[in-house]
């Protein structure tokens, strides 16, 4: 279960245009520099897991497995994400 604060902050942040989604928008983000924050659903895969871990640690970015694919997308209005990534550091 998601605590409702980060739900909410998902939900800003996506709102504001700066929160990408999915596989393929996360891993983007974190390749070009614009992320701030990864998010990742506990029930993705191991490989997924692992991906976001080490791009986020090669990013130097904080990296935290929390709720479950349909948690995510449920906190930005969408279907279930694997994994988010936040944009900005004023979220």
């Amino acid at each position: 279960m998601m605590p409702p604060s980060l739900a909410t902050m998902l939900g800003l942040c996506q709102r504001a245009g700066k929160l990408a989604s999915g596989d393929l928008a996360a891993e983007q983000a974190l390749r070009r520099g614009h992320a701030h924050l990864v998010l990742i659903a506990a029930d993705a895969s191991e490989r997924t897991q692992s991906k976001f871990a080490h791009l986020a640690a090669q990013a130097g970015v904080p990296c935290y497995v929390v709720g479950t694919r349909a948690d995510l997308g449920r906190a930005i209005g969408k279907a279930g994400r694997a994994a988010v990534v936040v944009q900005s550091r004023d979220f």
